[in-house]
């Protein structure tokens, strides 16, 4: 199991007939495992267990999102590995932070 720290944006507007609160409910439905640690008291900051890869996890989490106008980033703090989706201005600088820094479609 991996241990993911993720941290997103949810656009406050209706993007494909979902509104924020549809996203956001999407986004908590796609990455939440009963059997799987799980922590998302901050309104966006999730801490969360998972066997998948940081690729796959992330594409999974953002299932629902809006690539033009949502991001949501993993990270795991283990190895410094990261991927990220959605509407991202400065990768250069993110990059900094984590030098394994993938975009998922």
């Amino acid at each position: 199991m991996f241990t993911y720290c993720l941290t997103f944006r949810i656009a406050n507007k209706t993007i494909g007939n979902k509104s924020y609160e549809d996203r956001r409910k999407q986004l908590l439905n796609n990455i939440y495992d009963r059997d799987a640690g799980f922590w998302d008291e901050p309104t966006s900051f999730i801490l969360v267990t998972s066997g998948l890869g940081i690729s796959d996890f992330t594409k999974r989490a953002s299932r629902g999102l809006s690539a033009a106008d949502d991001l949501l980033l993993a990270f795991d703090l283990s190895d410094n590995s990261a991927a990220y989706f959605g509407a991202l201005r400065h990768e250069d600088v993110l990059e900094s932070f984590f030098p394994l820094l993938r975009r998922v479609p």
